[in-house]
């Protein structure tokens, strides 16, 4: 992903949408990144993660909720979270893939 300040954002800014349209760009503000300029073309993409992003998290919070009820119950350590972060890594990627 190509880097560019604000300032030079507003200097080019025909330069900087080009570059969007090829690939993203974050943008900085004060060596912070405050923004990413996407191409339209990525739209679909992103709202169909969001959209897959909220069934997972609504069947998770269910069966959650369903193992609360009969007494199960699970310890959040520092390892449960990373294997449920890249338990959905892998979900996205393969569902990618399709």
């Amino acid at each position: 992903m190509k880097t560019i300040t604000s300032k030079e954002a507003q200097n080019s800014f025909g330069a900087f949408l080009d570059t969007a349209q090829r690939k993203p760009v974050m943008v900085t503000r004060r060596n912070h990144p405050v923004g990413v300029m996407l191409s339209m073309e990525n739209l679909p993409a992103i709202f169909e993660l969001a959209d897959s992003m909220r069934e997972t998290i609504k069947t998770g919070v269910k069966a959650g909720l369903a193992d609360a009820k009969v007494g199960k119950t699970y310890e959040l350590t520092d390892e449960f979270i990373e294997d449920l972060k890249n338990e959905a890594e892998q979900r996205i990627l393969a569902k990618n893939k399709k």
